[in-house]
C-alpha cells in the first residue's frame, strides 16, 4: 500500500496569498457541502440539466472534500497565477462541464466530486511549468516498503515494513507518473469512472492548454486585458 500527498508546487513566482478565482472555487465547494445539499447534486442517468455542473461541487464526505480541496490549493494556486482569474475559471468550469456531459450520457452510475476538474488543473500546471519542483510526502506499507528498502537502504529495521518520508521531483515527471497511476488504478480496481474521470480530466487540461493564448503558454505572461485581482 502506498499513499502520496503533494504539499507544495514551487512556481517561479511564489506567493502566500490564495489567488482570487481559486479561492472562490474552494469556498464554493466548502459552502456547498456545509449546506448539506451537495450529495444530491450528482450527475448520471436521469439527473437534471444543471447536474452536469453541480456534481463538481458535491462531495460524499468531509474526507472527500478535504482531500480534493488540498490538492486544488497545491496545484490550483500556481495555475491561477499563471493563467489569471478569467482563463483559470474558464478552464476549471469548462473541464467540469465537459466531464459532466460525458458522465450524464455515458455513465451507468452516478458521479460526484471535483476530482476531474482538479486533474485538469494538474495537467495545466505540469504542462506549462514542467521544470518546477513538487514536494511530496509518502507512506509505504509492506511489501512496497520492502521494494523501497532495496533501492534505498533504511536506517531503522521498522522501515522495512512501514516507511514515511518526503521527496521533491520536477513536474515534468508527473506528466508520465500521474497517467500511469490512473491507468494502473483501472487495472487494479477494474473499470471504474473514478480513475477514468481523472484521466479524462487530464485530457481536458491538455486541451485547455492548446486553446490558451500564446502569451500565456509560450511567453508566460498574461494579456493586459485579463481580469486579475
Amino acid at each position: 500500500m502506498f499513499f502520496a500527498v503533494p504539499t507544495r508546487f514551487h512556481d517561479s513566482h511564489p506567493r502566500d496569498a490564495i489567488p482570487l478565482a481559486n479561492g472562490l472555487i474552494v469556498v464554493a465547494n466548502v459552502l456547498a457541502f456545509a449546506l448539506g445539499r451537495s450529495p444530491y447534486w450528482l450527475v448520471g442517468p436521469g439527473t437534471g440539466v444543471l447536474s452536469v455542473i453541480t456534481y463538481a461541487f458535491a462531495h460524499a464526505s468531509w474526507w472527500h472534500l478535504l482531500g480534493n480541496m488540498w490538492v486544488l490549493l497545491v496545484f490550483g494556486n500556481p495555475a491561477n497565477r499563471r493563467l489569471g482569474n478569467f482563463y483559470y475559471t474558464l478552464t476549471y468550469l469548462g473541464s467540469a462541464l465537459a466531464l459532466g456531459i460525458i458522465a450524464r450520457f455515458l455513465c451507468h452510475g452516478y458521479l460526484l466530486g471535483s476530482s476531474g476538474a482538479i486533474f485538469a488543473v494538474i495537467a495545466v500546471c505540469i504542462t506549462l511549468m514542467p521544470a518546477c519542483l513538487v514536494d511530496v510526502y509518502y507512506l509505504a506499507v509492506f511489501p512496497l516498503s520492502l521494494l523501497l528498502g532495496l533501492v534505498h537502504r533504511p536506517q531503522h529495521w521498522v522501515y522495512w515494513f512501514i516507511r514515511w518520508d518526503h521527496f521533491s521531483l520536477r513536474a515534468l515527471w508527473a506528466i508520465l507518473l500521474v497517467p500511469l497511476l490512473e491507468v494502473w488504478g483501472l487495472f487494479w480496481w477494474g473499470w471504474n469512472w473514478t480513475n477514468l474521470g481523472h484521466l479524462l480530466g487530464l485530457f481536458c487540461g491538455l486541451a485547455a492548454v492548446l486553446m490558451l493564448p500564446s502569451a500565456i503558454t509560450i511567453k508566460g505572461r498574461r494579456p493586459a486585458w485579463t481580469f486579475d485581482a
